[in-house]
C-alpha cells in the first residue's frame, strides 16, 4: 500500500509539474516543490519503516527530502520578498518537482537492482539496530547505529554544501567573465575577492569531510569485521565451511581485504551516487533554463523550441556511451573476481611452502615446490593480461570520450552564441560549466565502469561468503543431534550413523556406551572413522543422523593428534583457549616439568613462531599440559601422543592417571602398549557398507 501510495504521488506530482511548464506557471514552483517534497519525506521516509525498503535507503531519501523541502521554503521565502535582494542570487533554488517526482521512483526502484540490492543488504545492517553496544563518542554513550546514522548525516550535509558551493561557483564564472569582457576593473577584484572567500570555505569544508568520512569508515570497518569474525568462528562454522565444501575461496581474505574495500569504495560510491543526484538536481534547473538563450537550428528546426534541448542532448550523448562502454566493459567482472582467487591462491602456495620448509628440504622437493608455484603465478599472469587487453579497449574508448567532452559544449553553443550578438561571454562560460556537470554526473557509470566492475566482484565474494555462513549454520541444525543432559555418569549413542560429506556411509548403526570412571580405548584400522567419531562426539561432524548423548555440566576435553600453537607467547599457548590469568605461575611451571618440557620454563613470557620452533612430540606435550591445568571430566585423546615413543607415551598417560584422577580418558590409538592404561576397548570394524563399533577384549589388541 505505501509503494502504491508513493507511486501515486509520484504520478500526480509528474502530470503536475508538467502542467505547470507548459502554462508558465512558474510563480507556483517553490510552493509546489515544498508540497511535493513534504510529500515524499512522509511517503517514502516515514511509512517505508514497516516495509522492506532497508533503513540505509530509507534515510537517504529522508536526508534528500529534507534538503530539497528546506531548498524549497528558502526559495519560497525569497519570493516572498522575505529575504533581502542582495542575497537571492546566492540561495538554493527551489527544485523542479519533476525531479522531485523522479526521486519517489529511484528509491522504489533502486533496492530492485540486483547489484545495489546485494550491495545494499551488506551495508544496511550497520546502520540498523543490532546489538545494542554502546560505545563512547567525544564524551557521550552510543549505540553504534546511532553514532553511525550521525555520522552518514553529517557527511551528506557536507556534500549538500559542495553542491551548493559548486553552484555559487557556476554563476560566478557569468560575472566573472562578463567582468573580464567588460574590463569592468572594480568587477573583476570584487569577483576575484568573492573567489577566495568561497574556496576557503570550499577547503575547510573538504578537510572536516575527509576527517569525518575516514572515521567513520573506520568504525564500520571496526563493526563490520566483528560481525563477521563472530559469525566465521561462532557455532563451529568456520569449521563447517571447511569440511562441508561451502567454504568460500580464503574466508581470510573476505574479512582482512573485501570488508575494507568493500567499505572504503562502497560508502564513496553512495556519497557520490547521492552527490551525483544532488548535482543533476541543481544543474539540470540551471540548463534547462538558459537552452532558451541558445537557440540552434539544425536543417531548419529550431533546437531552442524544445525545452530544455541542452539536457536531452547531454543525456542522449550519455546513453549512448554508456551502453558502449558497458559492452566493452563487461567481461571484467569476472575477470576481477577471478584475479582475486588467483591471487589469493598464489599467495596461499607460498604460505605453505614456508610453513613446510622443512618437509620441503629434507625431501629435496624444491624443484616440484618451483614448478607448482610457477604453474599458480602462471594462471595469475595470463588473468592479468586478460584484465590488460580489457581496459586497454575499455580505456581507448572512455578516453577518446572524455578529450571530446572537453570540447562537446562550446561546439553544443557556438552556433547560437556567434549568431546572437548581445550573447555575454560570461553566459557562455556558465553554460559551459552547467552542461559539463549535468553531463559528468549522467556519465557517472561510464567514468568509473572498471571501479564499478572491480567493485561488483568484491561484492560477489562478500556476498557468497554470506550465503556459505548462512548455509554452514544450517548445516548445523541437522545430521547428527548432540542431547546434553542425563546424570553424568555416561557418554552414549542411540543408532549412530556417522556419514563422509559425499553422503557414503562411514560407521553405522553405533550404539555404545562410555562409562564414567572407565578408561576406553578405541581401536581399529587406518581410515575407519575413529578420528570422525571423535568429531561427532565434539559435536562438529554435521554428516549423519542419530544422537550422542553427553553430560550437561561435565568439562570435557578433546585433545587432537596435531597440536595447535597459537600466536603469542608460550604462556598463553599452553593455557589456550583458557585466559593465562587463570593459572598461577607455580602451576604452569610445575606442569611443564612433569611433562618434560623443563627447558622451556625460562621462556614462557616470550613470543615466537611456537609452531615452527617446537617440534611434533614437544607440541603434544603442550597438549598434556593443557589437559593438566584445565582438569576436565572427560578427556578424549585423538593419539594425542603417538609422535612420542611408547616410554615417554607410558609416562604420559601415568601422568595424567596421577594429575587428573577424576578424568575419564578415552583414547584412539594403534600401538598395544596403551592396553596397559585402559580399562575396556571398544573397535571400529570395517565392512562393506560402513565400519560398526562393537565392544572387543582388551587383551586381544595386538595380540
Amino acid at each position: 500500500m505505501i509503494k502504491i501510495l508513493a507511486g501515486l504521488t509520484g504520478l500526480a506530482t509528474l502530470g503536475f509539474g508538467v502542467g505547470v511548464y507548459l502554462g508558465n506557471a512558474s510563480d507556483y514552483l517553490p510552493i509546489l516543490s515544498i508540497l511535493v517534497l513534504a510529500a515524499l519525506l512522509v511517503c517514502d521516509g516515514v511509512p517505508n519503516a514497516a516495509t522492506r525498503v532497508p533503513m540505509v535507503m530509507r534515510y537517504l531519501i529522508g536526508l534528500f527530502a529534507i534538503a530539497f523541502l528546506i531548498f524549497g521554503l528558502i526559495s519560497w521565502a525569497a519570493s516572498a520578498g522575505a529575504v533581502p535582494e542582495d542575497l537571492v542570487p546566492y540561495l538554493p533554488q527551489a527544485g523542479s518537482p519533476i525531479i522531485s517526482a523522479i526521486l519517489v521512483f529511484l528509491n522504489l526502484g533502486i533496492c530492485y537492482i540486483p547489484l545495489l540490492r546485494e550491495i545494499i543488504n551488506l551495508a544496511n545492517p550497520y546502520f540498523e539496530r543490532h546489538d545494542g553496544a554502546r560505545r563512547r563518542f567525544f564524551g557521550l554513550s552510543m549505540r553504534e547505529d546511532t553514532t553511525a546514522k550521525l555520522f552518514l548525516g553529517f557527511i551528506v550535509i557536507l556534500n549538500v554544501v559542495q553542491v551548493y558551493l559548486t553552484v555559487i561557483f557556476n554563476y560566478w564564472n557569468n560575472r566573472f567573465y562578463t567582468a573580464l569582457q567588460d574590463k569592468n576593473q572594480a568587477a573583476f577584484w570584487a569577483e576575484l575577492a568573492f573567489f577566495a572567500a568561497v574556496a576557503t570555505i570550499w577547503i575547510a569544508r573538504s578537510l572536516v569531510e575527509l576527517f569525518a568520512t575516514e572515521w567513520f569508515k573506520v568504525r564500520w570497518r571496526r563493526w563490520m569485521t566483528d560481525r563477521y569474525v563472530g559469525q566465521w568462528l561462532s557455532h563451529k562454522t568456520h569449521y563447517r565451511l571447511a569440511v562441508t565444501g561451502l567454504q568460500s575461496d580464503n574466508p581470510d581474505q573476505r574479512i582482512s581485504e573485501d570488508v575494507r574495500d568493500f567499505i572504503d569504495k562502497g560508502f564513496d560510491y553512495y556519497i557520490l551516487i547521492f552527490n551525483t543526484i544532488l548535482t543533476l538536481y541543481a544543474f539540470i534547473q540551471i540548463l534547462w533554463a538558459i537552452s532558451s538563450q541558445f537557440p540552434y537550428s539544425i536543417g531548419g528546426f529550431d533546437l531552442g523550441s524544445i525545452p530544455g534541448y541542452l539536457v536531452w542532448a547531454a543525456l542522449i550523448v550519455s546513453v549512448v556511451v554508456t551502453f558502449g562502454s558497458h559492452y566493452l566493459g563487461r567481461p571484467l567482472v569476472g575477470l576481477y573476481f577471478q584475479k582475486q582467487r588467483l591471487e589469493a591462491d598464489f599467495r596461499y602456495a607460498l604460505v605453505r611452502v614456508r610453513e613446510n620448509a622443512e618437509q620441503i628440504a629434507l625431501l629435496d622437493g624444491e624443484g616440484v615446490e618451483r614448478v607448482n608455484l610457477a604453474d599458480n603465478f602462471q594462471h595469475v599472469f595470463r588473468n592479468t593480461l586478460d584484465v590488460l587487453i580489457r581496459r586497454m579497449k575499455l580505456g581507448v574508448f572512455n578516453l577518446a570520450y572524455q578529450q571530446a567532452l572537453v570540447v562537446l559544449p562550446f561546439v553544443m553553443l557556438a552556433p547560437a552564441y556567434f549568431a546572437t550578438a548581445s550573447m555575454r561571454l560570461g553566459t557562455l562560460t556558465q553554460t559551459s560549466d552547467a552542461f559539463g556537470n549535468v553531463q559528468q554526473s549522467f556519465s557517472f557509470f561510464i567514468t568509473n565502469y572498471r571501479d564499478i566492475a572491480e567493485f561488483k566482484s568484491m561484492v560477489n565474494r562478500l556476498t557468497n561468503f554470506d550465503k556459505a555462513i548462512h548455509k554452514a549454520e544450517l548445516s548445523a541444525a541437522g545430521g547428527i543431534s548432540l542431547v546434553r543432559g542425563g546424570d553424568g555418569e555416561a557418554v552414549s549413542s542411540e543408532s549412530l550413523n556417522v556419514n563422509l560429506p559425499n553422503g557414503q556411509p562411514l560407521i553405522s548403526k553405533a550404539d555404545f556406551v562410555l562409562r564414567k570412571g572407565e578408561s576406553t580405548l578405541v581401536t581399529g584400522p587406518s581410515g575407519s572413522g575413529k578420528t570422525t567419531l571423535f568429531r561427532a562426539l565434539a559435536g562438529i561432524w554435521p554428516f549423519g543422523s542419530g544422537a550422542i548423548k553427553v553430560p550437561a555440566d561435565e568439562n570435557v576435553m578433546l585433545l587432537p593428534q596435531r597440536a595447535y600453537m597459537p600466536l603469542g607467547t608460550l604462556r598463553s599457548a599452553l593455557t589456550y583457549p583458557l585466559p593465562e590469568t587463570g593459572f598461577s605461575q607455580a602451576d604452569i611451571e610445575n606442569a611443564l616439568r612433569r611433562v618434560g618440557l623443563e627447558g622451556f620454563t625460562g621462556r614462557l613470557d616470550t613470543s615466537e613462531n611456537w609452531e615452527s620452533v617446537l617440534s611434533g612430540g614437544e607440541k603434544q606435550r603442550v597438549s598434556i599440559v593443557r589437559a593438566i591445568l584445565r582438569k576436565p571430566n572427560w578427556l578424549f585423546l585423538d593419539e594425542a601422543t603417538s609422535a612420542l615413543d611408547e616410554t615417554s607415551e607410558g609416562s604420559l598417560y601415568r601422568l595424567l592417571r596421577e594429575m587428573l584422577p577424576q578424568a575419564t580418558i578415552v583414547s584412539i590409538g594403534h600401538r598395544s602398549s596403551l592396553v596397559a592404561y585402559h580399562d575396556r576397548r571398544l573397535a571400529v570394524v570395517k565392512e562393506d557398507g560402513g565400519a560398526h563399533v562393537e565392544e572387543q577384549p582388551v587383551a586381544t589388541f595386538g595380540a
